[in-house]
């Protein structure tokens, strides 16, 4: 199914052709997981006239088919970026660096990512709602809800579960049904989780927020559900033109009264201004939407005026950066050939998730009243013999050095292994985007601060601690299952296994969840207020994951939807052209 519908005669909307001088209401810079659903939005009010601007072009067959994300980095889909950790921090990443990949199409990153669907807790909008009005739980369920077209039978029938869920929404939320072998592998693993103390909910978008399931993933009859195929495939509008292949290199802000009247676009091979009668958006995403204000004069002095650029607004724009970074753990399993079947089974869930995958929330430090989840983990089994392709993608796709991911691999060689990912969900570390240059064609400069707070080492270790019990459940018992040995060069000279040991291991065996969000800040003391506007300038607003205040308790897709059309909905209010629906009612 998936191959059929990823070369089903695309869809994708036809690229407007541009011309310098062209007017607009609104323009949408990028059409992501939050400036398609603006741009799409916008164009409900039929008298709104919207420019949609993507720097990519359509998604190519490899991000329509759910189950092959993880060939689309390195490509003409990728940004491609480098980001980069601080000295003894991440040492088994040559150079240090991270492959930042975003998404560079229609769609952004909900184009690439690898689908899963995680809105985050109450707790976590609820502290956004004290530092900025209406963005409380309360204030934002409905616009997940308005979103999200949940497909799963199992949750909307279940009356604990269906009020927080709609099927309504154009964004399809599934969780199909997998092969017997995955379903037996799900069903073991689950069940070690529940030996560890962890609980077995029905979901991880429920009303509990800690326990462990198989997630829910953004696809659906074999094609993924991204942005681009929600909001804009098929539903080409006279009032929204969409232009693929621009990119914006600079806002247009008139010197004297500070209003953001345009966007400066390399188009066709030139430079051409576009204008705007009432609002720019930028949705560029936590990378360049920072890049781009602080191109244009809106950022910190610091960084602006060493490298020319006339300071507009001295505003904290690029700072404040934060990101799920996980601990890799391996697990080895079975011995024997037997586990290879599941290996042999991947091709036939191209339309689904190519290996068995489970997924949960935890705390450690058991405070009495708290049930915001501490650390997300994610667990994938893969089959033994499949040794070379871990190689391969441990290097290629994660940057992890020979050294490292050749130990990964040879746990595999002759035994199934479990890849478990330890995910701290609310580091206190922080780091920044910075710029190299003026020149709008340079790579951003992307610090990613990890362990700067010397107190997110040590939590991530204890929950990495918890997590070494795996190995001492019923299945692991029986089939002889250790703990693998990886190597860590900076880490080698200690005696593996003691807590000095992982202490070390948290520090270096570390990696990125891809999930930047925080630098255009939402708040009194950041880039934008309460309605996305950002300060010191008036035409102008952000709305993507670089407004997050902090980091919600999970993967960010879902979250800088719900950003999109929260923000479509601020836009439209303060037009006197909002019409309530059924979410808010």
């Amino acid at each position: 199914m998936a191959l059929s519908q990823a070369i089903i005669p695309a869809g994708w909307p036809q690229s407007y052709p541009l011309r310098d001088g062209d007017k607009f209401d609104f323009i949408v810079v990028g059409s992501g997981s939050a400036g398609a659903i603006v741009a799409a939005r916008l164009s409900e009010v039929p008298h709104f006239r919207v420019l949609l601007l993507e720097a990519g072009g359509d998604p190519p067959p490899s991000s329509v088919a759910p189950s092959m994300f993880g060939t689309l980095g390195h490509t003409e889909y990728d940004w491609d970026y480098k980001a980069y950790l601080d000295k003894n921090i991440g040492t088994v990443h040559p150079d240090r660096a991270i492959y930042m990949t975003r998404g560079k199409m229609l769609g952004g990153s909900s184009s690439n990512n690898y689908e899963v669907y995680s809105r985050g807790v109450p707790e976590d909008y609820d502290e956004w709602g004290q530092v900025a009005s209406g963005w409380d739980w309360d204030s934002v369920l409905p616009y997940f809800k308005k979103f999200e077209g949940m497909k799963d039978p199992n949750i909307m029938s279940n009356p604990d579960h269906k009020y927080l869920h709609s099927t309504d929404g154009p964004v399809a939320i599934t969780r199909p049904e997998t092969n017997s072998y995955f379903s037996e592998v799900n069903d073991i693993i689950l069940k070690s989780y529940e030996e560890m103390g962890m609980k077995k909910n029905l979901e991880l978008n429920g009303p509990d927020n800690l326990g462990v399931s198989r997630p829910h993933f953004t696809f659906a009859n074999g094609r993924r559900s991204s942005t681009a195929e929600a909001y804009l495939r098929g539903k080409e509008k006279y009032n929204l033109k969409i232009v693929k292949y621009a990119r914006v290199t600079r806002l247009l802000i008139d010197d004297i009264t500070s209003r953001v009247y345009g966007a400066e676009v390399f188009f066709s091979g030139k430079k051409i201004n576009v204008f705007a009668n009432m609002e720019v958006i930028v949705s560029a995403g936590a990378i360049d939407s920072p890049k781009l204000l602080m191109l244009s004069g809106i950022g910190p002095r610091e960084v602006l005026t060493p490298i020319g650029i006339k300071v507009i607004v001295d505003l904290p724009v690029g700072k404040n950066l934060q990101d799920h970074h996980y601990t890799p753990i391996v697990f080895t399993g079975q011995r024997g050939l037997q586990s290879v079947m599941q290996n042999l089974l991947v091709p036939t869930e191209l339309d689904s998730y190519p290996v068995p995958i489970q997924s949960g929330f935890f705390r450690v430090d058991k405070w009495c009243c708290s049930q915001r989840p501490q650390f997300q983990i994610f667990n994938v089994r893969i089959g033994a013999t499949a040794s070379p392709i871990i190689l391969f993608g441990f290097r290629a796709i994660t940057n992890f050095d020979e050294p490292f991911s050749y130990s990964i691999s040879k746990a595999n060689v002759d035994r199934e292994i479990d890849i478990t990912s330890v995910i701290n969900v609310h580091p206190r570390s922080r780091g920044e985007v910075t710029l190299k240059s003026s020149n709008p064609f340079d790579d951003p400069v992307i610090n990613m601060g990890y362990y700067r707070d010397e107190e997110d080492i040590e939590t991530t270790y204890r929950g990495l601690k918890f997590m070494l019990l795996y190995s001492n459940t019923t299945y692991f018992r029986k089939v002889g299952g250790k703990i693998a040995k990886l190597d860590v060069g900076a880490c080698n000279h200690l005696k593996w296994g003691s807590d000095q040991y992982w202490r070390c291991y948290v520090r270096h065996a570390v990696g990125s969840m891809l999930h930047p969000v925080g630098t255009c800040e939402m708040g009194p003391y950041g880039v934008v207020d309460e309605k996305l506007r950002v300060y010191g300038v008036s035409g102008l607003r952000v709305a993507d994951a670089s407004v997050m205040m902090t980091i919600p308790s999970g993967n960010t897709n879902a979250p800088t939807m719900m950003i999109g059309e929260k923000a479509a909905d601020l836009i439209k209010a303060d037009y006197n052209a909002l019409y309530q629906e059924k979410y808010f009612i």
